[in-house]
């Protein structure tokens, strides 16, 4: 696969606050990437210059072209973006009025619209939404509803910034299942950063970023074998990755478990 993302010895300061010092970092396309740290790490800054909310003098490339002020509105339409911090940036009251604006904006006809929102509803599992008010959802439900707008316009990256905090685990699992069933269907790139390792495991590859550079990076159960590291940059394991590497170090088991009931088989052998 080829690469669609590209940073290139990235370097970003605030206020003589150094971010990112040379950071380099390559994401696949069509890829399902995690990028993990404490937070400090310089997650949501990351996602805003790879979306182009943030300038980053041509050290980003995306497909083949540098990201830069004059060529900008080309990536737009590529690019869907959510912020899980943002629950209170809906525009309109109601949920399906929310979801026909941005569609609207790009002069999509008003059929159009309507497929395209109950297409994804349906996908998502989140029809029951749409005749409710933006201020009576709960916070996991406008998390579901974030990321359904973020892909209405059929983008071909998704950017998501810790957009499961405020999910319950039943409805995470639901999404990030949803999630690498819509990339599989429609070619999607996706890149998640996040403080919860625990969200980092369906992913097919892994960064963890600390002081303006990577740390660590791999498969997610190679890099997480890294425990005495990660647990040196104040990040909490995953319970069961936890569990199994204490277990494999006292020979109980032979690789990580991620299912309690599979562990339990293993250690009744």
């Amino acid at each position: 696969m080829k690469n669609i993302i590209e940073i290139k010895n990235l370097n970003y300061s605030v206020s003589n606050n150094i971010i990112f010092k040379d950071l380099n970092m390559c994401i696949k396309e069509d890829s399902f990437v995690s990028i993990a740290g404490n937070n400090t790490s310089g997650k949501t800054t990351l996602i805003k210059l790879i979306g182009g909310l943030l300038p980053s003098d041509n050290s980003i490339i995306i497909g083949y072209s540098y990201l830069n002020s004059n060529r900008l509105y080309d990536h737009m339409n590529d690019l869907g973006i959510v912020f899980g911090s943002r629950l209170n940036s809906f525009l309109f009251d109601d949920v399906y009025k929310e979801m026909t604006y941005p569609l609207e904006n790009l002069n999509y006809k008003e059929e159009e619209i309507e497929d395209r929102i109950l297409e994804l509803a349906k996908f998502f599992d989140i029809k029951k939404l749409l005749d409710k008010k933006t201020y009576d959802l709960t916070n996991s439900e406008k998390q579901e509803v974030l990321i359904a707008i973020a892909l209405l316009h059929k983008p071909k990256i998704l950017l998501l910034d810790n957009p499961f905090s405020m999910m319950d685990n039943k409805t995470k699992i639901k999404m990030v299942k949803k999630l690498k069933e819509y990339r599989n269907k429609n070619k999607l790139t996706i890149v998640l950063t996040t403080t919860n390792l625990e969200d980092t495991l369906e992913s097919d590859y892994l960064y963890i970023i600390n002081k303006g550079n990577v740390v660590i990076e791999g498969k997610p159960l190679s890099v997480l074998k890294e425990d005495s590291i990660i647990n040196r940059l104040g990040l909490s394991m995953p319970f069961m990755v936890d569990l199994s590497l204490k277990l494999e170090f006292y020979k109980l088991i032979n690789n990580i478990e991620l299912d309690m009931e599979s562990m339990v088989n293993t250690l009744w052998k």
